[in-house]
């Protein structure tokens, strides 16, 4: 039984990292393309609302909060998913990932780079709920922020603990995201929006990776 729990956590800890170094992939294209603004951080796509409706910047003011709405309406599909699914919800959820990344990188190499990357925002709202149930990798996969609090209350906690480093694998996360986020802006820099055919390969090859958070599946 503890091999078994111990294979689904090292399953999802591949999947979680394989898809926050995704998500940081095309973040760091939406930062350069959108001038600041984020497909997968919305604490600062909120910080930039706020500022930007107090100065009266509207363009900006629009687009955070679009960007925040289509994030949220994949998490909430992807939590729909999640419960009425069954027990295909997960590979479901993987090819709507796939597909919604796809199509956002082909409307940013057909029509518009910055109407390709708002649609990815919503492949990045189901990025947060691929994993949000049912498994230690915690809600909210891309809330970078909440990673590193986790990782410095379990490294505290761990102190004199029978296994002290759970906080190396939290910090792992936040790891994969910069990863993602060096590689997409530098191929983004060499590439331009070609590159994001590569985050729509890497979502592909997320639909192949094991998942095994709960016993059974």
């Amino acid at each position: 039984m503890n091999k078994e729990v111990s294979s689904a956590g090292s399953s999802d800890a591949l999947l979680g990292g394989w898809l926050l170094g995704l998500a940081g992939f095309v973040d760091a294209v939406a930062f350069v393309v959108l001038q600041g603004s984020f497909v997968a951080f919305m604490s600062g796509n909120t910080t930039i609302l706020g500022s930007s409706a107090t100065t009266g910047d509207w363009h900006l003011a629009w687009l955070s909060t679009l960007l925040i709405v289509l994030f949220f309406a994949g998490n909430v599909t992807g939590a729909a998913v999640g419960r009425w699914g069954g027990s295909a919800a997960h590979r479901m959820l993987m090819i709507l990932i796939a597909a919604v990344t796809i199509l956002g990188t082909v409307v940013a190499n057909t029509v518009s780079v910055s109407g390709g990357l708002v649609v990815i925002a919503v492949a990045a709202g189901l990025i947060n709920s691929a994993l949000a149930a049912d498994t230690d990798v915690h809600v909210g996969l891309t809330y970078v922020t909440g990673t590193l609090v986790k990782a410095a209350h379990q490294l505290i906690a761990g102190i004199g603990a029978e296994h002290p480093w759970g906080w190396v694998k939290t910090l792992g996360f936040w790891t994969a995201f910069v990863v993602g986020a060096a590689v997409g802006g530098l191929a983004f820099h060499r590439l331009g929006a070609a590159s994001l055919w590569f985050a729509a390969a890497f979502a592909v090859a997320a639909c192949l990776l094991p998942h095994c958070s709960t016993p059974g599946d």
